[in-house]
C-alpha cells in the first residue's frame, strides 16, 4: 500500500487574482487576516506560473497604475508570502475530471488548487464560488471568499511577532 503524505500543519490555500489585488493594493480588512497568517507562516499560499502570470497582467491595468502601485514591490511581497508551484504531479488518466468553470480564465486556480492538494481556493468570483460543493465533494478543496475563509480556519489579523531589539 502506498503510503500517504504527512499530516499538514499549516492551511494550503490557492488566492486567485482578486484576492491578491485585494491583499496588495487595497489592504482590504477582509484579506487583512489573511495576509497576517501568510507572515506568520499558520497558511500556506500556492501558485504557478499561470497564476503568476495573471497577477502581473491585473498590476498593469490601468486603475493601479493611477494608484502608483510598485509592481515590482507587489510581486516580491507574492514571491516571499507564497510558495510556487512549478510542475503539478503527474495526473491520473483514471481521475475524475475537475469541472470545468464558466470563465475559462479561472479554470487555471482549479488545476493549481487540485494539483498542490491545497485545502482552499479563495476567490470572489462567482463563476469559481459555485462550484464549492462539487470541489469540496469529489476533490478535497473548498471554494469560499476572503471573509468566510478566514472565519472557517479561526484566521485572526494580529500580525507575526517580531523579534525584540538586541
Amino acid at each position: 500500500m502506498p503510503s500517504s503524505p504527512a499530516p499538514r500543519a499549516e492551511c494550503r490555500v490557492v488566492l486567485d487574482s482578486n484576492v491578491w489585488i485585494d491583499i496588495l493594493v487595497f489592504d482590504d480588512p477582509a484579506t487583512r487576516p489573511i495576509l497576517a497568517a501568510l507572515e506568520r507562516g499558520t497558511l500556506v499560499a500556492l501558485i504557478d506560473s499561470r497564476c503568476l502570470y495573471e497577477l502581473e497582467r491585473v498590476l498593469d491595468y490601468p486603475q493601479f497604475q493611477a494608484r502608483a502601485i510598485d509592481k515590482a514591490a507587489a510581486l516580491a511581497t507574492v514571491s516571499r508570502l507564497a510558495c510556487r508551484i512549478d510542475a503539478p504531479p503527474s495526473v491520473d488518466v483514471d481521475a475524475r475530471p475537475l469541472p470545468k468553470c464558466k470563465d475559462r480564465d479561472d479554470q487555471k486556480f482549479l488545476e493549481l488548487a487540485h494539483a498542490a492538494q491545497a485545502d482552499w481556493l479563495v476567490s470572489k468570483d462567482r463563476a469559481l464560488l459555485k462550484l464549492d460543493r462539487r470541489t469540496a465533494r469529489d476533490f478535497g478543496f473548498r471554494i469560499t471568499q476572503p471573509a468566510p475563509f478566514t472565519e472557517a480556519c479561526a484566521i485572526d489579523a494580529a500580525p507575526a511577532a517580531t523579534a525584540a531589539p538586541a
